[in-house]
């Protein structure tokens, strides 16, 4: 006659499939545990408790993403190869659900405004987020003194709107 299997084994197998050194593996948990038929216990075992099992695995996962986006958020402003900076704001630009798709679709929605309405809407900006205002009066300032510096000769460049 099989033995029966008590809670606190029970518990034991599930603290060792998910954080144990043999995580992930139900029949070395179970062999580690001593059962003869480890294959078969640890499956059973397995598919017992794997509602338990994942929302123990995905409370894991949630504590740990705090400390992934501190380091993503690291790598992003501190690397020194702008490669790695890249690559870490595009991978959190994903995980907030920003693809490339949305991102162009948005920039495509304001190459039909005319000047007036992107003039309009860069003045709504202005009012909502504080400090941009003075920023935008810097830059106005810079032009016109570099525009005072440098002779006008007339513009060589094709003055069309740059597109992506």
């Amino acid at each position: 006659m099989p033995k029966k299997i008590s809670r606190e084994d029970e518990q034991t197998f599930i603290d060792a499939f998910v954080e144990g050194h043999n995580a992930g593996n139900a029949t070395a948990v179970a062999k580690e545990m001593g059962y003869k038929s480890a294959k078969t216990m640890g499956a059973y075992l397995k598919n017992k408790y794997s509602e338990e099992i994942r929302k123990r695995n995905e409370d894991r996962i949630s504590s740990a993403s705090v400390s992934a986006i501190s380091v993503l958020k690291d790598l992003m402003f501190n690397s020194e190869q702008d490669s790695v900076k890249f690559n870490s704001a595009k991978l959190v630009m994903e995980l907030g659900g920003y693809s490339s798709q949305s991102i162009n679709l948005n920039v495509e929605k304001g190459q039909n405004k005319s000047d007036e309405e992107l003039i309009e809407e860069l003045q709504a900006l202005a009012t909502k987020i504080p400090g941009l205002n003075n920023k935008l009066m810097g830059i106005q300032e810079e032009t016109k003194a570099e525009n005072v510096d440098t002779p006008d000769k007339g513009s060589t460049m094709d003055e069309k709107r740059l597109t992506h």
